[in-house]
């Protein structure tokens, strides 16, 4: 039985679909490597899957509608049909691959958004080239008819050949041996990094101008103080990740809760940047796939505390999110103040022991704020005693050691604990706007009697992420609305805080992003940055004095096998 010529346009309207989001998984990927041998593997399996499957659906739609309509009326003997989902196929491809670059921007290096802005181009061209060909082969004859379907078969080659072309590899380096030369100031300059969950900066600035936060309004006005911009992920994960390692997510790798393996991937590969919406379950699970889970907190990255160790520089670790007991000389993971506490979750064992004797009750005169809020009482409770308790671990540690960084999550535990789910803060005249009102003053006191008990060191204090995480559009509708009628952009927008000796007042700072810390940090305590860290020091926080007597260095990166430290001068 002879192939149909119509059957074949309606195949190549699925291989052409199929094809294109071979490349596109790459594209999302720039942390695999591909060779042409491995792409037209990849192509061709997606081109054979996608074509047939939606070639034959196609054309089992077309039997029956000519089954209940019966044929359309043809001139001479000769209809041409189908090529018209060819340039559908096309158009829909293009439409994902705008989707994924506006959407991917903050995910992916500056190289691959650049690639991906070409190769989303060079689709949308053939797409409109097709549509002409399409015009053109409406009213051909049969042999015309033929001859215009070839042509769009090599041109949807050509483009394939040049999606190659318009790649670049960005796997990252691996070193055997790094030499790392930090200042003399390095272990001079303690740092305190406070991380407080779901605080925005909007809230901070209204709650200031209340006269309900002093120490903050006196950080705004004589420290440094600047709104954090989100990036969009589904997942808080992701953000904290890059708050942790001052890496992007296609470094660290936390994309959202799980990665994927396919058989088309080498061992030990995975695809990271694809996390669910933007289309990804409708396409991106053609192929048998493995979920793997992500490590937390900082994925496939080293996080900062383990930086400061490398070097050795010892850091205490408090209730960061998501950690495990592991990566700092002392470490108290959060799930410890989940529960009763659990020695399991602290190390070292010593520590473990003397921490149990720092659990701090808040006193009744503090809680009665909490009061008319019925069962989440008990909740607001807990957390806050967390928040005192991870305080009272930290001043035992900060005194010797050069980093310590505490995690506060009392307050997003409050939030949830009376449904608090918007970006709008409540007023005051409610039950609701009164507890959270209660609970940032906790949290303002908290930090003020830290400065003031801590002159030498420098404080900074970040929140990642307010109250509603951003959403990825996932279809083309939801993209255009946004673009049309965007979301207040600083609805969710955390923000950072760094007062101490040698930091400055800036009336309009920039906007700093979570990748911005770590290097921030890391200047702070008179180490090198990382070259393959994503973010940059916020530089116009400190003094002329400072930045004078702290020259920055560099490192290639602190994940070499072999990391030498050496002092300046020595």
């Amino acid at each position: 039985m002879p192939i149909r010529w119509a059957y074949l346009k309606r195949v190549l309207a699925g291989a052409i679909f199929g094809l294109y989001i071979a490349n596109l998984l790459y594209f999302l990927n720039p942390q695999i490597d591909i060779t042409p041998g491995r792409l037209a593997t990849v192509t061709i399996v997606y081109g054979l899957i996608c074509g047939v499957l939606f070639g034959s659906v196609l054309w089992l739609l077309r039997a029956l509608r000519v089954r209940l309509f019966g044929k359309p009326e043809t001139h001479g003997g000769f209809r041409p049909h189908g090529f018209g989902f060819v340039v559908l196929a096309a158009f829909l491809a293009a439409a994902i691959y705008w989707m994924h670059l506006e959407v991917f921007r903050i995910y992916l290096p500056v190289g691959a958004i650049r690639v991906l802005s070409k190769a989303t181009n060079l689709i949308t061209a053939t797409s409109f080239i097709l549509l002409l060909i399409w015009f053109a082969e409406r009213n051909a004859d049969r042999r015309t008819s033929r001859i215009l379907f070839v042509a769009g078969v090599v041109l949807i080659a050509v483009s394939s050949f040049f999606l190659y072309q318009r790649r670049d590899r960005y796997r990252t380096e691996t070193h055997a041996v790094v030499v790392a030369d930090i200042g003399t100031v390095a272990g001079k300059r303690p740092v305190i990094v406070v991380g407080i969950r779901n605080l925005p900066y909007d809230w901070i600035l209204t709650l200031a101008g209340e006269g309900s936060l002093p120490f903050f309004d006196q950080a705004r006005t004589r420290g440094y103080l600047t709104r954090l911009e989100p990036f969009p992920t589904m997942s808080p994960k992701s953000i904290w990740a890059s708050v942790a390692t001052g890496k992007l997510p296609f470094r660290h790798g936390v994309t959202g809760r799980l990665g994927y393996s396919t058989p088309l991937n080498r061992p030990g590969e995975r695809f990271l940047i694809v996390p669910g919406g933007v289309g990804f379950k409708a396409w991106g699970l053609i192929p048998p796939v493995t979920r793997i889970s992500t490590p937390l907190p900082a994925g496939l990255s080293l996080p900062l505390w383990t930086l400061f160790e490398r070097v050795g520089l010892h850091a205490t670790v408090i209730g960061w999110p998501w950690s495990e007991p592991v990566g700092a000389s002392r470490l108290v993971t959060d799930r410890y103040f989940d529960n009763a506490p659990n020695a399991t979750q602290a190390i070292p064992p010593p520590f473990a022991a003397e921490i149990a004797k720092l659990e701090t009750t808040p006193p009744d005169s503090e809680t009665q704020r909490f009061n008319g809020t019925g069962t989440a009482r008990q909740r607001i409770v807990n957390g806050l005693a967390a928040d005192l308790t991870s305080m009272a671990i930290l001043r035992t540690s900060a005194p010797s050691f050069p980093l310590t960084v505490c995690t506060l999550g009392g307050f997003e535990r409050a939030q949830r604990a009376i449904h608090i789910f918007s970006d709008d803060l409540p007023p005051r005249s409610n039950v609701k706007g009164l507890v959270l009102r209660a609970y940032a003053e906790q949290l303002d006191r908290m930090l003020a009697s830290l400065a003031r008990d801590y002159p030498d060191h420098i404080i900074v204090v970040v929140s990642p992420s307010g109250p509603v995480p951003p959403q990825l559009p996932t279809t083309p509708y939801a993209l255009l609305r946004d673009f049309i009628d965007p979301a207040d952009p600083s609805a969710d927008d955390g923000f950072v805080m760094i007062y101490g000796k040698g930091v400055v007042h800036i009336d309009k700072p920039r906007s700093a992003q979570a990748v911005d810390v770590v290097p921030t940090v890391l200047y702070i305590a008179g180490l090198p940055v990382g070259r393959d860290m994503d973010g940059s020091v916020l530089s116009e926080a400190f003094s002329e004095e400072l930045l004078r007597s702290n020259p920055l260095s560099l490192v290639q990166t602190y994940e070499a096998q072999q990391l030498v430290v050496r002092r300046s001068g020595t």
